[in-house]
């Protein structure tokens, strides 16, 4: 019951760096003893936002369970609010899982927000979902991550989306990208369930 995931930093905090500014700054003395509490209690550690450098000194440090509640993919998104390949592996590695963000901003690189909203579709979630895939070899550590309660709305959504009851549209577009049952049912949430049921048990 109550707090059971921390992310340290949205912006630059009293304990680490932010995406939102450079990546050569990370964890200060606070963060690093939040780090140990934090383990101590069996947190999960969850590092979107944290600054690049922030976030591998969390891969490396942090004893406890590790995620990344809501960032997309770098290769195809440039920016240091989305996870590089090596971001992706070591948190994979570490057992990790992240969620995919439902922004178009985070889908398509070049997106503003108030452009078009069907310039950007379905495919372009399923592009970042199959980046992963295809990386790790395996469906096992990518979910949603939508950021439906953050600072977008529908207008800022992929095309076929308006509200929480299209999520489910994202299981037909990775069927029709030739995704099997097994697969969908992990990404969709059974990856999810998975990583908090070992983390709290």
């Amino acid at each position: 019951r109550g707090l059971r995931i921390i992310g340290p930093a949205w912006d630059d905090t009293q304990y680490a760096a932010g995406a939102w500014r450079n990546g050569r700054s990370g964890f200060t003395k606070n963060g690093y003893h939040l780090m140990e509490v934090m383990a101590e209690l069996g947190f999960i550690l969850d590092i979107s936002h944290l600054s690049e450098k922030a976030s591998f000194e969390a891969l490396e440090r942090y004893e406890g369970p590790i995620i990344a509640t809501h960032s997309n993919v770098r290769a195809l998104v440039p920016g240091q609010r989305h996870l590089s390949d090596t971001q992706i592996r070591t948190l994979a590695e570490r057992g990790g899982m992240m969620g995919i963000v439902l922004y178009n901003r985070f889908l398509e690189a070049g997106y503003l927000k108030g452009d078009p909203k069907d310039r950007v579709t379905l495919a372009h979630v399923v592009a970042h979902i199959d980046h992963i895939c295809q990386l790790l070899g395996t469906a096992d550590y990518v979910g949603i991550g939508s950021d439906f309660d953050g600072g977008f709305g529908a207008a800022d959504i992929p095309l076929e989306m308006d509200t929480v009851s299209d999520l489910v549209k994202i299981a037909d577009a990775l069927r029709m990208r030739g995704y099997i049952e097994t697969d969908i049912t992990q990404i969709m949430g059974k990856n999810w369930f998975d990583i908090l049921q070992r983390s709290f048990s």
